[in-house]
């Protein structure tokens, strides 16, 4: 299925992988030697854990990080006579990241593809204590679970709808996070330049808005007495709130393969989301799912400059996973018998179902369409994800995704080209 070019890059990288694998020292856990740090934190050294690490003595920590992926592609379009086939390098990105002192941290990533807008995050972080964190730089808006999941942690192919085009992206800003109460509550605010830029949402320098707020508060409360399926919960809420500049600054709604099927309207005023969401991992199994609002208002947007009603867009998704060979889910997947390691990996099935719409919140009436319609025809996009996920080790991951869509428009399901088939394979490789 890849070309040539394409497959000798990905052996490339499990040699590289294999290679460092096997050269990576494990460090002793005796007594005496948890006796030497003092000798062993002197001077300048080179150490390997996952990926190369250079250490100043206590002062400073400095790891070298590197994320490729390349993705098989057979997206449908109704725009399209035939589907998009095609093989794309989608990710390159290298970065550095460690700590000064112990408590200052610092990450730096830096897309090598994307000419336009390369820098990804790029932060400091003081940690004064472990319920009380500054963070301050350019990094994503805390809102959405699956926004803010790292790619090497994503169950599949493509963040969900909902995320990608409802949930802000990384801006220039300061937060302050934390957890407290025995990892009870995870807290998240802070104020950022503009709105956030989500690369597949925002086309355009007018397409985010001034300066925003943002909050997110995820807990869970339960004690060690709690059963131990309930302890595995964790519940959250996510706000943001910040104004929108007069224009054609609307939300874009785009099915999994990026074709529009609702444009952006004319808006002024406030965009404030909500959301919630929870999260379920018990051993090998695990569970996850959202709902996003967002409204819009547009003040001064219609005829004779008459306020018309609040543009609302919704999102929401669910999905369940498996890992059939019993590794436990957790954020990095490191299988138990790795591939040519006397084993094949570790294998994961998963599951989405999900739903993007978009409407005003207008009660009755009947729908128009154009970008100052008071009422605009509610549209929608609901897509079914089933995937195989192939960790061969703890540092090459190979996922295949077959997404069905459907999409409607006014509540009426649309003929043949509203119903889309997408599949894709996606090989990522990640130090």
């Amino acid at each position: 299925m890849f070309s040539g070019k394409s497959t000798a890059s990905i052996f490339a990288a499990w040699s590289l992988c294999a290679v460092v694998s096997a050269q990576a020292q494990v460090e002793p856990n005796t007594p005496a030697a948890r006796e030497q740090p003092p000798e062993r934190e002197r001077g300048v050294r080179l150490e390997f854990d996952q990926r190369p690490s250079v250490r100043i003595g206590r002062l400073l920590r400095l790891d070298v990080r590197l994320t490729s992926q390349a993705d098989l592609r057979d997206l449908a379009s109704p725009s399209a006579s035939t589907n998009e086939d095609a093989f794309d390098l989608q990710r390159l990105r290298v970065g550095i990241e460690g700590t000064f002192l112990r408590k200052l941290e610092y990450q730096v990533e830096r897309e090598m593809r994307d000419s336009s807008d390369p820098w990804r995050d790029v932060f400091v972080n003081l940690r004064v204590r472990r319920a009380a964190e500054i963070r301050a730089g350019h990094f994503k808006l805390p809102f959405s679970l699956d926004q803010t999941t790292g790619s090497k942690g994503l169950d599949f192919t493509y963040r969900s709808l909902a995320a990608s085009y409802l949930a802000p992206g990384r801006d220039v800003g300061v937060m302050v996070h934390g957890d407290a109460l025995g990892n009870g509550v995870k807290y998240e605010a802070g104020v950022f330049r503009r709105g956030g830029k989500t690369p597949l949402a925002v086309t355009g320098a007018n397409a985010v808005n001034p300066r925003t707020v943002a909050g997110r508060l995820v807990l869970r409360p339960w004690t060690p007495s709690t059963p131990k399926p309930i302890r595995a919960l964790a519940l959250g809420l996510a706000v943001t709130s910040g104004r929108v500049p007069e224009g054609l600054n609307g939300l874009r709604g785009r099915t999994v393969g990026e074709d529009v099927f609702f444009d952006r309207v004319y808006v002024n005023g406030v965009r404030r989301r909500v959301g919630v969401e929870l999260q379920w991992r018990m051993g090998p199994v695990s569970a996850q799912g959202e709902a996003i609002r967002v409204r819009d208002e547009r003040r001064g947007q219609g005829i004779d400059n008459k306020d018309l009603p609040d543009m609302v867009s919704r999102g929401w998704y669910f999905n369940g996973t498996w890992l059939v060979t019993g590794e436990r889910k957790k954020g990095t997947i490191e299988p138990t018998r790795p591939f040519l390691r006397n084993g094949i990996g570790a294998l994961e099935l998963a599951g989405r179902i999900e739903e993007l719409s978009f409407g005003s919140d207008m009660a009755g009436g009947g729908s128009s369409q154009g970008p100052r319609a008071p009422h605009p025809s509610e549209k929608s996009d609901r897509a079914l994800t089933a995937g195989v996920n192939w960790y061969l080790n703890e540092f090459i991951k190979v996922q295949a995704d077959v997404v069905r869509e459907l999409r409607r428009d006014g509540g009426r399901v649309l003929d043949s080209r509203g119903r889309l088939w997408s599949r894709t394979v996606r090989v990522q490789f990640a130090l």
